[in-house]
């Protein structure tokens, strides 16, 4: 199997972080319709789902903080990915 496609597939969490007063209904829903899997968090949403399917909704590398999507932009502060667990230590 190629590098490239073993990384598509690689678990990814993001966190959504709701701005006060923000509705967690209508960024659930475009999340699974993004192809995430979505829990509740005390802050927000905690999605879940691949490489591919972060960057095909944020239009984004699976890192870092990501852009919040215009239609999300009245309900979310911040979407940051969850850094990968590391199961061996480096070097």
């Amino acid at each position: 199997m190629h590098l490239w496609m073993t990384s598509e597939r690689q678990h990814r969490e993001v966190v959504v972080q709701l701005r006060p007063g923000g509705d967690p209904e209508p960024v659930s829903g475009w999340l699974r319709r993004h192809d995430f899997d979505v829990s509740p968090l005390v802050v927000g949403l905690l999605a879940t789902g691949d490489a591919a399917a972060v960057r095909a909704a944020f239009g984004a590398e699976p890192e870092g903080e990501l852009p919040v999507p215009e239609e999300l932009r009245g309900d979310v502060e911040l979407i940051s990915v969850v850094p990968p667990k590391q199961l061996y230590p480096s070097g």
